[in-house]
């Protein structure tokens, strides 16, 4: 039988057909990419909740630098609700918020684990973040418009 293996291998290789390689773990198919695209002409930071791969429990962390008309990838996680919060740089009034209230850090960066509570600590503010539901793995695209 081992010769039979080794004789179709050798075959296989002399016609140009390659050994397919394994599919990726499961766990690396199902993922989704949080990707931000700043589509606007000032320099936005970024801050996203989300569940980090193998994890349970929500994370939060900013701040995110994303430059004028580029994209940047913040966040990977297995969970298709994501939160998110933008605002230009230097700015309270430019801002891409929703009706999510979670607890961010300034001026960061910060990363911290969410205890699915509404109170922050004294050093934290609480903003509105915007509910990001992804449809399919792969990478889910937050723009950022005007």
């Amino acid at each position: 039988m081992r010769n039979i293996v080794v004789a179709a291998a050798v075959a296989l290789s002399a016609f140009g057909v390659g050994v397919v390689p394994p599919a990726p773990a499961q766990a690396e198919q199902n993922t989704i990419t949080l990707r931000v695209c700043n589509n606007t002409n000032q320099t936005a930071q970024v801050a996203v909740s989300y569940q980090p791969v193998g994890s349970g429990t929500f994370s939060s962390a900013g701040w995110f630098n994303v430059t004028p008309h580029q994209c940047r990838d913040v966040a990977q996680t297995t969970n298709a609700y994501m939160y998110g919060y933008a605002e230009v740089e230097g700015s309270d009034t430019d801002v891409w918020q929703g009706n999510h209230p979670l607890c961010v850090e300034y001026p960061g960066p910060f990363e911290f684990w969410d205890n699915g509570s509404a109170y922050c600590e004294s050093w934290q503010e609480t903003v509105n973040f915007v509910t990001l539901h992804a449809e399919n793995w792969g990478v889910f695209t937050w723009n950022l418009d005007y």
